[in-house]
């Protein structure tokens, strides 16, 4: 039989953080407070927390004899049936989302409920791990193919590298092409506008002549007096054929020193226009064409996936400025969550 406390004496300091006292241990508490001790007081003498102390006054008139009250415990929200569905659905589908898994099971669990249920089960989660996708010609769509989300996927840790786990990639460079935009005020923009190349350029790139088009398409019908042109300073921005331009049309342009932060939230919208692509034309977005038909195609898709972006994105791209700017000052110029 263990050695037994004396009456009085105080609580135990080995005891086991967030356990429950003991009736005794209460009536000490109940006893102390009768006696004329003050709350701090107890929690010193016996080496109570504050929480323990104050629940145990507070309930002693509702406790048996200084018994533990039943807990009712959180309500089981799932029957057995369904956690066998989930575990079976996960792991007969590894990379489905959250939200297209609860729409398939017709389920509402939360996605931490999810995770905690496979991690009983010795199932994790992890982002996919990436692997070129090998193929004959070894040619593919990296441009094509920008915007894809992250893949995260379910499974055991000896499973990460197995081939159903793995998120496959394609090497090398695919059909692109180089588009121009602008937005402004309460979301406000211009079509896309799919930039020409210049075949008497030196590489057949994007020249001056290039960009002195897209100036006279989209800049001039679409500019409203007192707007500022933001653009950096890429070599055919900053062109004497360009400055020319802007100064012919009296468009006042940004200071953009060397080397100074990139702001501009134009940035934000290619991503999520890349994104919005991928969302919209899933199968062109994977497809190997490299064709004219293919070039064409991708154009159609980008335009489309411009028209169909929400107007209140550009207004909260707009909103975004004053703590860009707030953000650069704070950080001294360095990076920024922007």
């Amino acid at each position: 039989m263990p050695p037994q406390r004396n009456p009085l004496t105080p609580i135990s300091g080995n005891k086991v953080k967030g356990s429950e006292l003991s009736r005794y241990e209460r009536g000490l508490i109940v006893g102390a407070s009768i006696g004329g001790l003050i709350p701090r007081e107890i929690e010193i003498e016996f080496n109570a927390s504050r929480r323990a102390v104050r629940r145990t006054l507070e309930l002693q008139d509702t406790r048996q004899d200084g018994a533990s009250l039943s807990w009712a415990g959180a309500r089981v929200k799932y029957s057995a049936r369904d956690r066998r569905v989930l575990l079976l659905h996960i792991r007969k589908y590894p990379k489905v989302t959250f939200d297209q898994r609860r729409e398939d099971l017709g389920l509402k669990m939360s996605n931490t409920y999810i995770k905690n249920l496979c991690k009983l089960h010795g199932i994790t989660y992890w982002c996919a791990k990436k692997r070129p996708e090998l193929k004959q010609d070894d040619e593919c769509s990296a441009e094509r193919g920008r915007g894809k989300v992250v893949e995260w996927v379910f499974g055991t840790p000896t499973q990460k590298w197995d081939p159903v786990l793995v998120t496959t990639y394609k090497k090398g460079k695919d059909i692109r092409v180089m588009v121009w935009g602008a937005f402004w005020g309460d979301g406000k923009r211009t079509p896309l506008f799919i930039m020409n190349r210049d075949f008497e350029s030196k590489k057949y790139g994007y020249s001056v002549e290039s960009y002195l088009e897209v100036l006279d398409e989209m800049v001039l019908p679409y500019y409203e007096e007192g707007l500022i042109f933001m653009q950096d300073n890429a070599p055919i921005h900053t062109a004497k054929k360009v400055k020319q331009w802007f100064d012919e049309n009296g468009i006042r342009t940004t200071d953009w020193p060397p080397y100074s932060p990139d702001l501009n939230p134009i940035e934000n919208a290619w991503w999520v226009l890349k994104r919005k692509m991928m969302e919209m034309f899933p199968d062109f977005s994977v497809s190997s064409g490299s064709g004219e038909e293919d070039i064409k195609q991708l154009e159609e898709c980008l335009k489309a996936a411009w028209d169909a972006l929400d107007d209140d994105f550009f207004i909260t791209l707009v909103e975004s400025m004053p703590r860009r700017i707030q953000a650069c000052i704070e950080a001294k110029g360095w990076h920024t969550k922007y």
